[in-house]
């Protein structure tokens, strides 16, 4: 039969999953329950074939169904209630295994042909296949333990009940040629789980390589933030839901207050320290669906989905205030920079570069009336930006 084949290596603690991802698995367990009743059928097919034989008596059949029946029921109810949640194994992947020895074991004691006893045997062995895919060696050592103590144990009832129908030297040998089979199953099991457990870790190495690259490919090494690739990304994907849906959105530029004096009087790893903690302290005070970062050297940009002109306005002030009480340690403590913000909204018709060609005009305001301040779009500034585009054109 082919029981749940999750390995416990792989498998998380219940606690630790969402509950629709325990909904998922319970649902795949019981697809899995499925197809072990299905196999049990299989099994089924062979009994009935010695009741045709007249090997077996038909009663034995009816035995083997009901147990089927009982054996599967059981596992269904154990996970449909989720009681399987509270076990080490949810899968109750080596108690399947070994349950599904024990309908085969019945019957094979009423088989007074040794011959046909080593057919169930052979039975017997394809359930511990399916383990191969599930189970760590000690614990796939267990469950073939478990089977030849069953056979063991049939053999020494034969014994005891119907000693006449026993070739005692060749149930030895089948025995110990069992044990052997199990035992080679077992450590193949363990081998290939090993190789499971090193290729998740691979996955695992890979998925976090992965995570990094893209992060290496998004960030601004320096401040930590956004880098003109993202910002530019974000803007495109911003422009996409405002023509679907035309939900506001606005864009800030954010230049540094006479940084180049920054750096010739304090040196550049000042200069550098100063971009990173004005990065950070900004980027601290949005919200998760703003986007804020580096737009070019003591430049940035910050894209505020779903905010007209007025709130991007009132955040901009706040963080403008935000960097103007900033310090820094190591430089001189009555030092303090300032920052100027544009502050534009993104209008129907218009391409990205429109909106931040018109931030970029109120950030050029702002400087010329005396910096440290945050200037919004003016009609004024729309029509310079237009003019200069149709002189361009």
């Amino acid at each position: 039969m082919p029981p749940d084949t999750d390995s416990r290596n792989s498998v998380k603690e219940p606690s630790t999953l969402s509950p629709n991802r325990i909904e998922q698995e319970q649902r795949l367990r019981l697809r899995r329950l499925g197809m072990s009743f299905l196999s049990y059928q299989v099994t089924f097919a062979v009994v009935v074939m010695f009741w045709f034989q007249s090997l077996l008596p038909f009663s034995v059949v009816v035995q083997f169904f009901i147990a089927s029946l009982l054996i599967n029921g059981a596992f269904f109810t154990l996970i449909k209630t989720n009681i399987n949640l509270r076990l080490k194994d949810p899968a109750l992947t080596a108690l399947q295994i070994v349950a599904s020895a024990l309908p085969p074991l019945w019957v094979m004691y009423f088989l007074e042909a040794a011959q046909a006893r080593t057919i169930f045997l052979l039975i017997a062995v394809v359930p511990a296949l399916y383990g191969i895919l599930a189970l760590k060696t000690r614990d796939f050592f267990v469950v073939a333990g478990c089977f030849v103590l069953a056979y063991a144990g049939l053999v020494f009832a034969l014994w005891m009940t119907k000693p006449e129908i026993l070739d005692v030297s060749l149930e030895l040998v089948q025995i110990f040629a069992y044990f052997l089979v199990m035992a080679q199953i077992a450590m193949i099991g363990g081998f290939i789980s090993g190789l499971r457990g090193k290729l998740r870790k691979k996955n695992q190495e890979l998925k976090h390589a992965m995570a990094r690259i893209n992060e290496l490919v998004n960030i601004d090494e320096l401040t930590g933030v956004c880098n003109r690739r993202k910002l530019f990304a974000v803007l495109t994907e911003e422009a996409n839901r405002f023509s679907r849906t035309h939900g506001p959105f606005s864009v800030c530029i954010l230049d540094i207050d006479f940084f180049k004096q920054v750096n010739d009087t304090f040196g550049h790893q000042a200069g550098d320290q100063i971009l990173k903690e004005v990065a950070q302290t900004v980027h601290k005070g949005l919200r998760q669906i703003d986007c804020f970062g580096r737009y070019g050297g003591e430049e940035f940009l910050m894209i505020l989905p779903q905010t007209m002109l007025e709130g991007a306005e009132i955040k901009a002030e706040r963080v403008r205030a935000d960097i103007a009480a900033l310090r820094f340690n190591g430089i001189e403590p009555e030092f303090s920079v300032t920052i100027s913000i544009g502050v534009a909204q993104c209008r129907e018709g218009e391409d990205t570069e429109d909106t931040i060609a018109r931030a970029d005009q109120a950030l050029y305001s702002a400087k010329q009336n005396g910096r440290n301040r945050v200037a919004r779009e003016t009609p004024a500034s729309t029509e310079s930006v237009l003019t200069q585009q149709n002189t361009n054109g």
